[in-house]
């Protein structure tokens, strides 16, 4: 028996001096074009993220409907709001396309472990404030949202004046409050779940190579 097993450690050995070793050089030069191609990918899913709330935000104007249903809830002025934090919000995503243009730019070029590992760490912290960014902005349209609807549209006017006079209004606003919350809680927990699922299995790969150089390092 003993003999068997040391028969199957020497041909072990004998078929691990067969395979190829890779030097310090080439383990870098692996774990840089993986980076590399996570941030491109990063990069191209932020591009076509923003194209798509462009024309989501610029198509319905489109339909008749739409417009004047908009400008009954919106024409007493409070369409500022929603056009400041539309151009803000743009503003910020194309920042952030940017700043991850520019991460991208420098991952290709960078010829330093050290370099490589503090721009992975850069490119995480921009995406992990992009995601908080968006997570807030919902949060602020959905109450925005909300109060326009309860202040503003007439069906939900007429219900009020109706809770008013049958002298159950406390106990509407107490479901309202709930349904309001329940909302915000839905909204804002959609949108995270999508980005955890978009960036955040690019991020783990990422942090993932971060961790390889940290070993790499030693």
């Amino acid at each position: 028996m003993m003999d068997e097993l040391e028969l199957l450690k020497k041909d072990w050995q004998r078929k691990a001096d067969d395979l190829p070793r890779l030097t310090y050089n080439e383990i870098y030069r692996m774990i840089w074009k993986r980076s590399s191609s996570i941030v491109k990918w990063i990069f191209y899913i932020s591009t076509i993220e923003l194209g798509f709330w462009i024309v989501m935000t610029i198509l319905p104007f489109f339909w008749e409907s739409y417009q004047d249903r908009f400008e009954q809830t919106y024409g007493n002025g409070d369409s500022i709001f929603i056009t400041i934090t539309t151009i803000f919000s743009f503003g910020v995503i194309m920042i952030f396309i940017f700043y991850l243009f520019k991460a991208y730019r420098a991952i290709s070029v960078v010829d330093s472990v050290k370099m490589l590992m503090e721009n992975i760490l850069r490119t995480r912290k921009i995406v992990h404030y992009y995601v908080i960014f968006n997570l807030v902005m919902a949060g602020m349209i959905t109450i925005y949202s909300l109060y326009t609807l309860f202040s503003y549209d007439t069906r939900t006017i007429s219900l009020l004046e109706s809770i008013r006079d049958d002298g159950s209004e406390l106990r509407f606003w107490c479901m309202a409050g709930l349904m309001v919350l329940v909302g915000i809680i839905f909204v804002i927990g959609l949108i995270w779940i999508f980005y955890r699922l978009v960036y955040g299995i690019l991020l783990k790969r990422l942090y993932k190579n971060y961790r390889e150089l940290q070993k790499l390092e030693m």
